[in-house]
């Protein structure tokens, strides 16, 4: 059986790794000044995401429970969220200034959906987490 303080150190490690890397994507779409109504959902989506990840960080640090269940949400909103940022520094590439093209924004394609899907695949996420705690 493994160690309980091992299994919340690994989920708190993911829990950190998930925010970083959310806070890294809502900053990044946040400096390109793309007032498009996608944009701004994807925004507010990534701020609650961040929210529902402190309150987990809050939780595992606080209170002695298990939310080994969590990890694979966790490691996968994590590594969705690194490559997306990845995906948009490529996509936008050719746009000059603080203001991105439209034609940028139209091809952006994460896992075969656009920013609406990748917006709902976070407001998934974050409803695991908000469920667990």
């Amino acid at each position: 059986m493994a160690d309980p303080l091992s299994i919340a150190s690994g989920v708190l490690t993911l829990t950190v790794f998930a925010f970083q890397s959310s806070r890294a994507l809502y900053q990044t779409v946040a400096s390109l000044q793309n007032n498009q109504r996608t944009v701004r959902q994807l925004k507010e989506e990534l701020e609650a995401l961040s929210g529902a990840l402190e309150a987990l960080q809050e939780t595992i640090t606080n209170v002695d429970i298990d939310l080994a269940i969590l990890r694979l949400p966790l490691l996968r909103c994590g590594k969705a969220c690194e490559e997306f940022e990845a995906l948009i520094v490529k996509c936008t590439a050719h746009s000059g200034g603080s203001k991105t093209s439209f034609r940028d924004w139209a091809k952006l394609k994460y896992m075969g959906d656009d920013i609406v899907g990748f917006k709902n695949m976070l407001a998934g996420y974050k409803s695991t987490i908000m469920i667990a705690l």
